[in-house]
C-alpha cells in the first residue's frame, strides 16, 4: 500500500509541475521539452538509490526507498505526459513504452518476494538507464531539423510555434471536386496538382476513403505511408495532414494579416500563405531554403 502512496505523491507533483510549465510557456506544446527534461533529471536522481542499496551505508534505507519511489514516479509521469498525447515516431513510442515498463517493474518489485522479486529487480535496474538513454536519443532525433530548415538564432524556438495543433496544408475551391471524391477511389487530379504546387508529396496511387459522404474524406497514401483528411466547407475543400509535424506555419511569428500583404498575395492568386517556404526563399548560414516562385519586389507603399 505504501508504494501506491509514494507513486500518488509523484503523480500529484508531476501534475503541479506540468501545469506550472504550461502556464509559464503559454501552451502544452511549448512546455513539452521542459517537462521531459525535468522528468529525466528526476529519474536520474531517483537512480541514486542504487548507491544506498549496494555501496553507501549512510541514512535509513526505508527513507531512501521512499524518495526513490516518489522521484521515480514523478519523473516517469512527466515523461509519459510529454509523449503520451502524441507519440508520432518510433523513438517516441520507445520512450513511452520504456517509461511504462519502468513504472510497472518498480511497482511489481515492491509487491513480490523471493526469486520473482529478484528477477523483476534486475529488469528494473536494466530498464532505468535504457529509459534515460532513450529520452536523450528522442530529443536529439526530433531536433534534427537542418535538412529542411535549421533551428538557429531566432528560429531556435519550441516546435509548437510553427507546428500548430491544426495541421492545415492548403485549400481548393471547386464545384466539381465533391462528386469526384464521392464516386472515385483514386486521388482526383485537382488534389494532386494542388499538392504538387504546395510541395506536399501525395502519391498519385493514393486512395480516397469516404468517411462522411459529401463533407469529409480520408486520403490513404500507402506509398508514402501517410494519411490526409479533406473537409468540405461550402465550395471550399480543406486538406489536413495526419499530424501537426507534417505541416507548418510561419505566421505565428511573422505577421501576415496586414491589408497590404493580403492584397499582394490575393492579387497573384495566393489565398493560403501560411507555409511561406513554399513560395519564398531564405538564407541561413550561407544555405538557401525554400522555393523562389516569384521575381517581383513587393513595395508596401504601392
Amino acid at each position: 500500500m505504501r508504494v501506491f502512496v509514494q507513486i500518488g505523491h509523484g503523480i500529484v507533483g508531476a501534475t503541479i509541475i506540468s501545469l506550472a510549465c504550461i502556464w509559464q510557456a503559454g501552451s502544452y506544446g511549448e512546455a513539452r521539452h521542459t517537462i521531459s527534461i525535468i522528468g529525466a533529471v528526476a529519474i536520474l536522481i531517483a537512480g541514486l538509490y542504487i548507491l544506498r542499496s549496494r555501496w553507501i551505508k549512510w541514512g535509513s534505507r526505508k527513507l531512501w526507498l521512499k524518495y526513490h519511489q516518489r522521484l521515480a514516479s514523478l519523473g516517469i509521469s512527466l515523461v509519459l505526459l510529454h509523449s503520451a498525447f502524441q507519440p508520432l515516431e518510433w523513438h517516441s513510442w520507445l520512450t513511452f513504452t520504456l517509461a511504462l515498463s519502468n513504472l510497472g517493474t518498480g511497482v511489481a518489485v515492491s509487491l513480490t518476494a523471493h526469486k520473482t522479486r529478484l528477477i523483476l529487480l534486475r529488469c528494473h535496474l536494466i530498464l532505468a538507464p535504457i529509459l534515460l538513454i532513450s529520452i536523450i536519443f528522442h530529443g536529439q532525433a526530433k531536433l534534427d531539423h537542418d535538412e529542411f530548415f535549421p533551428l538557429t538564432n531566432e528560429h531556435d524556438i519550441p516546435c509548437a510555434k510553427c507546428h500548430t495543433s491544426e495541421p492545415f496544408l492548403f485549400k481548393i475551391e471547386s464545384s466539381t471536386l465533391q462528386q469526384e471524391l464521392d464516386t472515385s477511389e483514386k486521388l482526383p487530379e485537382d488534389i494532386h496538382w494542388w499538392s504538387t504546387q504546395q510541395q506536399v508529396d501525395i502519391s498519385q496511387t493514393a486512395i480516397v476513403m469516404i468517411k462522411k459522404m459529401g463533407s469529409e474524406w480520408k486520403i490513404s497514401d500507402k506509398e508514402n505511408d501517410r494519411d490526409y483528411k479533406i473537409i468540405r466547407q461550402t465550395n471550399q475543400f480543406n486538406l489536413y495532414a495526419d499530424n501537426p509535424y507534417r505541416s507548418y506555419t510561419c505566421t505565428s511569428c511573422h505577421v501576415h494579416n496586414t491589408p497590404e500583404i493580403i492584397t499582394a498575395h490575393q492579387l497573384h492568386g495566393v489565398n493560403d500563405f501560411n507555409r511561406c517556404l513554399v513560395c519564398h526563399q531564405t538564407e541561413i548560414e550561407g544555405v538557401r531554403y525554400g522555393v523562389q516562385r516569384t521575381n517581383w519586389d513587393y513595395d508596401p507603399n504601392w
